[in-house]
């Protein structure tokens, strides 16, 4: 199990929540709170309570002692979920309209992180995700995944799971579909311009990172029409046999222990990598990256909810076959948990397809010299640039 949990839940990483991007007179943005209703179930796990760092520490050891319950064990029972949740997103535009204007790319960060790690405020020339799309000419919008940023933060064991997860996603997907991402929200900050307010996409490419890409690929598995593109990053489907890493060298804690002001609400459940060190052997390959950067995603790092590792393979559905849109996954070459460090002949391109034997294009790219963070890397825009050739190549 431990293999599973470091091959698919690590994060990314984002910017300063509320401070207004360095590049705001280049872009159209605003800030809004979208309510969103969903009617689903989730998984009752049987699993320890979280409520302090020694907690955190025997949560690990609980996961990884090979005579524990494994997870169709653990499954105890279902749960009703019918709730409504605020979540906080930005919407921005390309101030001048181009072809790709109408297209919209809905983008979803991974674990440990919220939206901010897709509009880095560092170099955002180099960095930013938000930037580059913008001037490639796409409309973008990220969002806070329930349990993150400034998104509600409900109960991390019976309610924050990935299949919850996907089904946000998927409201989300619908209302932006609709051209009433901005009327129906609550506005936060920013700017809001007609081509805001009434924004409405011809078509809508899903962007993920990690948890985020499992969520992506989650949506187009489970409904294969609500969405026209996939990029999928720092995921990719593997034919090797994962190292035997363990998540104790993580460092989990008590999010509300490690930092009282930072996470004061996050409650019981929610874990948090304990330092930079954590951070760094996850995301980032030493040589590859700009200190700084590794000091400011440890600066902006969230918490994560004990259910959502649990919970990873209940995302997937079995519709994969019926989608029809161009599917990319991109995956840094040094990505430490998804492929020990080494991605290089991990993959078997022709079993990725026949996940997708309908789909338009179905593609890998290796992004040398990059760890699991991609967006933090030296040469992020050189990734970013080879997925905007794969959604051109695709008519996107």
């Amino acid at each position: 199990m431990a293999s599973i949990l470091v091959a698919l839940v690590v994060a990314a990483l984002s910017i300063k929540k509320g401070k207004a991007s360095p590049t705001a007179n280049t872009r159209s943005c605003v800030e809004i709170e979208v309510p969103v209703s969903i009617d689903t179930t989730a998984i009752q796990w049987l699993q320890p309570r979280v409520d302090s760092n020694i907690d955190a520490v025997d949560w690990v050891t609980y996961q990884t002692t090979r005579t524990s319950p494994n997870i169709t064990q653990s499954m105890i029972g279902q749960i009703t979920v019918k709730k409504t949740f605020k979540i906080n997103g930005q919407l921005c535009v390309p101030q001048k309209s181009s072809a790709k204007y109408e297209i919209l790319q809905l983008a979803t960060h991974g674990g440990g992180f919220d939206k901010r790690y897709w509009d880095a405020d560092i170099k955002p020339k180099e960095y930013s995700y938000v930037e580059a799309a913008l001037a490639e000419g796409y409309s973008i919008f990220t969002y806070d995944r329930l349990g993150t940023g400034r998104s509600d933060k409900p109960d991390a064991y019976d309610i924050i799971q990935l299949n919850v997860q996907v089904e946000i996603l998927r409201q989300l997907t619908s209302i932006a579909r609709s051209g009433k991402l901005v009327s129906a929200s609550k506005k936060l900050s920013g700017s809001l311009d007609d081509r805001l307010v009434k924004y409405k996409p011809s078509k809508i490419v899903h962007v993920g990172h990690s948890i985020g890409s499992i969520l992506s690929v989650g949506l187009v598995t489970n409904y294969p029409t609500e969405s026209d593109g996939l990029i999928a990053t720092g995921f990719l489907p593997t034919n090797i046999p994962l190292p035997s890493l363990n998540i104790a060298t993580w460092g989990f804690e008590f999010a509300r222990e490690n930092s009282p002001g930072l996470f004061k609400d996050h409650g019981s459940g929610f874990i948090v990598q304990a330092t930079k060190s954590n951070v760094q052997i996850s995301f980032l390959k030493k040589g590859t990256f700009e200190p700084t950067l590794l000091d400011y995603a440890w600066k902006i790092r969230q918490p994560i909810a004990v259910s959502e590792f649990l919970s990873l393979a209940t995302a997937f559905g079995t519709e994969g076959a019926k989608f029809k849109g161009p599917v990319q996954f991109v995956i840094g070459e040094n990505d430490y948990g998804s492929c020990g460090g080494d991605c290089n002949g991990t993959y078997d391109l022709d079993m990725i397809k026949q996940t997708y034997p309908v789909a338009k294009i179905v593609g890998v790219h290796i992004q040398p010299g990059t760890g699991h963070g991609l967006t933090l890397s030296m040469n992020a825009t050189a990734g970013y640039k080879a997925s905007f050739d794969f959604l051109q190549s695709s008519g996107l």
